[in-house]
């Protein structure tokens, strides 16, 4: 039998979309989709790692930044977010930029997709830490391995808690550290326990007016719920060195893995 994501985070997926929903959340986000497109190292990794004409399937597509681009690119994009509010965002913006992308709710436990329906699935921005307890995050990554095609490839990129930890522009906001309230100080939220839990109430250095939960991932643990989900580790990159020349200190805790179907 197939095993099933873990429901006990519940409360804690609506944390989520209730942080995602912040007016700050949505401002930040929808600003971004329509003047940021993908950063210097998301561009390196789309050029090294994908090809077009070809499906993509963009998981945590927010207010749909980097699927805009990539339909830009000539890429066929289907965008999956669990926040209403952002995905509402990401289809007015859509319409003004004259855009087709594909934008569906959903919180990414379930992907409702056939089998091998795409080239490629996308697990990027970091949302994977956004995905409350390791059985969710297990699933999610069993259900993108579902949904690639067997000769596609799955992105995923994540922060390093080794590095981020330690990474001053991470942790700090205005020379003094960020401190976000610890998952054992909301007891009432089942399932808010597991060692690097946490809830953050800061969206890119803009208070927001609603906690969300987050989950700090060790580069060992990451890739041991890669291969959890039966998926095989490809290649790695660190957004670091990824575009060439010196090294950028602002992504150094950002890795990226291509994950296959094993």
């Amino acid at each position: 039998m197939t095993p099933q994501p873990d429901l006990r985070g519940e409360a804690l997926f609506q944390t989520v979309r209730g942080y995602y929903d912040t007016p700050q959340s949505v401002g930040h986000y929808g600003d971004a989709a329509r003047r940021a497109g993908l950063h210097p190292p998301e561009r390196a990794m789309v050029a090294r790692f994908m090809r077009t004409p070809a499906s993509v399937l963009d998981v945590g597509c927010g207010a749909g930044r980097e699927a805009f681009e990539l339909a830009r690119m000539g890429f066929a994009v289907t965008g999956v977010d669990i926040a209403p509010k952002l995905l509402a965002e990401a289809r007015r913006i859509a319409r003004e930029l004259g855009l087709t992308v594909d934008l569906r709710s959903s919180d990414g436990r379930s992907l409702d997709f056939p089998g091998d329906s795409f080239d490629y699935v996308l697990l990027i921005t970091q949302m994977i830490h956004h995905v409350p307890l390791r059985a969710n995050r297990v699933h999610l990554l069993r259900e993108a391995g579902r949904g690639v095609k067997a000769a596609g490839a799955i992105l995923l990129t994540y922060h390093d808690w080794e590095i981020e930890r330690n990474h001053e522009p991470w942790g700090w906001r205005d020379g003094r550290p960020i401190r976000q309230p610890d998952a054992d100080q909301f007891p009432h939220l089942p399932g808010a326990s597991e060692p690097g839990d946490y809830f953050t109430n800061d969206c890119q250095g803009v208070p927001t007016s609603v906690l969300g939960f987050a989950h700090h991932l060790m580069k060992s643990e990451m890739e041991e719920e890669v291969l959890a989900a039966g998926l095989a580790i490809a290649e790695r990159a660190d957004f670091a060195t990824i575009a060439g020349g010196e090294p950028d200190e602002f992504w150094r805790p950002t890795q990226a893995l291509l994950l296959k179907r094993a």
